[in-house]
């Protein structure tokens, strides 16, 4: 009687500590799933459990007492299969072979909770993610851009004088930012690789990034009226356009440091006594980028117990960062023409006949480059809601802008100048690029995400065309890399991970 009355406490007691320990085990938060997990070798070894005590397939760790004294009977195999894991079937025995099943929707839900051997699902039940599922090992974004920029400097370039009286320098009809380039579509792809994760659980990802292939253009014309020449009789002795440039509004008061009548000026044909005027603004640009970004791996998965009884796996929501830097080659091109074209008339003044009558045509063509190469740091902040995510990001670094210009003016009798001046200079220097913005993404898939951000940049230390310009006589070979670049626009895009 004491020997049965021992074996029947040891039999209780064993069967006691086996199910607290699974029970403890299953409810520690955070433990990652290891697809992996088998029963630990002591619990399945017949030296260790009291005679008749078998393994229960269903229940993974609990004793399933037989007959004291008898072998143990063979346990059927678990009709669920679980990836990765055998079936140990008769304890001292070999464990049958199992082949592993594809996880499937159902077993994204757990069943009477995790100590009762429910299959825990590869990620978020919910998105597809979660800390649970290894990082992408590619990506690709495709994304399309609306962007607008600021104007160059604004300075006159036009003029128009409807008296020649004295003290009469007329009113500016164009000026340099009369051209304005305003909105243009921009095409864009980020491609990205995962290769490494370091000691403090960070993955490293590589990323090449390209925007541009757009261009802004803009033009603006304005079309003057005729102005009489008499003589001190009241003769008419000829006729001319009303309009002028900064030629000659730069010379008359340079030279004579007051305001006088053009009359008594320096022109320059084809751009002065002119009866149209025309600019004509082209800008483009490219970015190139090769970066490296490093992440934190996300807090573990959380387990939800729904109204339904069952427990679901899904993604912590919260606040995530993400670093970045790399090297950054920008480039911004530009044109700048301005054109001009009048008629002047001769009249015999005893007469009144026309006896002579002249074209003159002016041209001022202009064209920069910047190519802006330096390297870059930044961050982008994410407030996560499992599908929906919004946050901040943001870019800064310093560059050296390898810039130049080249100004080809030509002025005079049309398809004749008898003004003409080439310049052209090249210089390198200090500048500065920014960006950042807002965005939002939603996860249609576990492999596609949407994106939508408003994106701001700003780039100093540029050669704008515009700002090139020398209304003088003598001008001289320099380049004007002070400009000053804004951009802001919308951005949408897709991105698709495997």
């Amino acid at each position: 009687m004491k020997k049965k009355a021992l074996a029947f406490v040891l039999i209780v007691l064993g069967a006691a500590g086996l199910s607290a320990n699974s029970s403890a085990t299953a409810q520690q938060p955070g433990l990652p799933y290891d697809p992996t997990y088998r029963v630990p070798v002591a619990q399945q070894n017949p030296e260790v459990l009291p005679p008749g005590i078998v393994v229960n397939n269903n229940n993974p760790g609990v004793a399933n007492p037989g007959a004291v004294g008898t072998p143990a009977p063979t346990v059927p195999a678990n009709p669920v299969n679980y990836p990765g894991v055998a079936n140990p079937g008769t304890i001292g025995t070999a464990a049958p072979s199992v082949t592993p099943n594809p996880v499937n929707a159902d077993e994204l839900l757990m069943d009477n909770g995790l100590w009762e051997g429910a299959s825990v699902g590869p990620g978020c039940a919910i998105c597809g993610g979660g800390s649970s599922v290894p990082p992408p090992d590619w990506y690709v974004e495709q994304n399309a851009r609306v962007l607008t920029r600021s104007r160059p400097e604004a300075f006159g370039i036009g003029f128009v004088f409807n008296t020649e009286v004295a003290n009469n320098v007329g009113a500016e009809v164009m000026a340099s930012d009369s051209a304005a380039p305003n909105i243009s579509g921009v095409w864009g792809m980020t491609l990205g690789h995962y290769f490494a994760r370091d000691t403090q659980n960070r993955d490293h990802f590589v990323e090449f990034t390209f925007w541009g292939l757009n261009n802004w253009t803009d033009e603006a014309s304005y079309d003057g009226g005729r102005v009489a020449v008499y003589n001190s009789s009241s003769q008419k002795t000829g006729e001319h356009g009303n309009l002028y440039s900064g030629y000659a509004v730069t010379e008359v008061q340079n030279s004579l440091n007051v305001t006088v009548p053009v009359l008594n000026g320096s022109l320059v044909y084809g751009f002065d006594r002119a009866d149209e005027e025309t600019i004509r603004y082209t800008s483009s640009t490219n970015n190139l980028e090769l970066n490296g970004r490093f992440t934190p791996r996300g807090r573990e998965d959380r387990l939800v117990l729904q109204p339904n009884g069952k427990w679901r796996q899904e993604c912590q929501p919260g606040r995530y960062i993400s670093y970045l830097y790399g090297v950054r080659f920008f480039q911004l091109n530009e044109a700048f023409n301005f054109h001009s074209k009048g008629r002047s008339d001769v009249f015999d003044p005893t007469t009144g006949q026309l006896i002579d009558s002249q074209t003159y045509t002016g041209d001022y063509d202009i064209v920069t480059h910047n190519n802006l190469l330096g390297l870059q740091v930044g961050l982008d902040i994410t407030f996560r809601e499992c599908r929906w995510a919004w946050g901040f990001h943001g870019k800064v670094g310093p560059y050296v802008n390898f810039s130049d210009q080249a100004s080809d003016i030509t002025a005079g009798v049309e398809y004749s100048p008898s003004f003409i001046r080439r310049l052209a200079w090249s210089k390198h220097t200090s500048s500065l690029i920014g960006e950042a913005g807002i965005q939002g993404t939603y996860k249609f898939r576990p492999n596609l995400v949407g994106r939508a951000s408003y994106d701001f940049m700003w780039v100093s230390g540029v050669a704008l065309a515009p700002e090139q310009l020398q209304f003088t006589t003598n001008p001289v070979n320099t380049i004007n890399d002070n400009g000053f670049l804004f951009m802001h626009g919308a951005t949408l895009g897709l991105e698709w991970l495997w």
